[in-house]
């Protein structure tokens, strides 16, 4: 009954997984600011990281035991996924502290990237040294039960550290967010985040205890993301403003031309769109008729593959944000 429960539970946690990846791709697509590319990798990550480290382990777990196999193959195989999600896992929790740096307009530095991948590298080759010697030399039953709680306690404290460390940087620094609606949207979705992965963090380790407690598991890490991501499209829905282009750079301003190859007179009429300018106003600026207006636009937006003016200076902002990840 209980290898039944956790089944069951397994197949249905993966749709609000894959939700979740289809929400981030829909509003970074509709919105293209540049932390909503990194909250996208995220969801990717932790997802792949729930399906190979978490449901591979899982699945793993209920078939050896239905076919009756040795105690040391269970954990052997329990070992390998779970190795081989941790890569997804460095990389999901990476994302998700740039994720909070960039969605309080701060960037991550290079000093603590290269910190995070170099201390990451050591415990994955670390991990992966144990298991091999697990299997030369091998552990009693004792010693693997302690070896196996040993290791998802250490994922715990990993993924409590780097959410207490990226939300704190949420915390610090909203403050200086000058719009308050924002701010406020940004605190919330910290205390979201806080909250649904405090209770995936609990239910870890409570999971192996028995059906019960790792179907719930399951259910809450591949649910979590969702509450989180609804509120925030919900915010962006309501109170995404295009932000002005007065502090776009000329190389920026270049760059974006040059990519989707756009002519002179498209760039007059993007800028006179960036300027709040309607459709009859631009006309009258560039000395232009309405429909001459109005074939620009067309052709801007199947150009820049955008429906509006708001995504459209969104995509042009996003360059800006691209130039302060490569130090430029």
């Amino acid at each position: 009954m209980n290898n039944l429960l956790v089944i069951a539970a397994l197949v249905v946690s993966l749709f609000p997984g894959l939700a979740a990846i289809s929400l981030a791709y829909q509003l970074q697509k509709k919105y293209r600011f540049a932390y909503l590319s990194t909250y996208l990798y995220f969801q990717i990550f932790i997802n792949v990281f729930g399906i190979y480290g978490i449901s591979g382990q899982v699945m793993a777990r209920r078939i050896l035991e239905i076919n009756q196999s040795s105690f040391q193959i269970i954990k052997t195989i329990e070992h390998f996924f779970s190795f081989l999600g941790l890569p997804f896992f460095i990389l999901a929790w990476y994302m998700f502290f740039r994720l909070c740096r960039e969605i309080s307009e701060k960037n991550v530095s290079r000093a603590f990237s290269l910190a995070y991948f170099l201390t990451a590298s050591a415990v994955f080759f670390a991990y992966g040294i144990v298991i091999i010697l697990s299997n030369l030399s091998p552990f009693g039953e004792g010693q693997q039960t302690v070896f196996s709680n040993a290791i998802l306690i250490l994922y715990a404290i990993i993924e409590a550290i780097i959410l207490a460390v990226g939300l704190v940087q949420i915390y610090r620094y909203a403050t200086n967010i000058p719009d308050e609606k924002r701010q406020r949207a940004v605190r919330v979705f910290a205390h979201l985040n806080l909250t649904v992965y405090l209770i995936s963090i609990v239910l870890s380790l409570l999971s192996r205890q028995n059906g019960f407690w790792a179907s719930l598991y399951l259910l809450a890490f591949f649910s979590a993301n969702l509450a989180p991501l609804l509120f925030w499209k919900n915010y962006l829905r309501n109170y995404a403003v295009a932000p002005s282009l007065q502090d776009t750079s000329p190389d920026i301003m270049k760059r974006f031309l040059e990519d989707y190859k756009i002519s002179k007179r498209e760039e007059e009429v993007i800028r006179q769109l960036c300027a709040g300018r309607t459709n009859k106003e631009i006309s009258q600026v560039l000395f232009i008729s309405l429909q001459t207006v109005k074939d620009h636009i067309y052709r801007i937006y199947q150009k820049t593959d955008v429906k509006n003016r708001v995504q459209l200076i969104n995509l042009i902002q996003s360059y800006k944000g691209e130039e302060k990840r490569a130090g430029r």
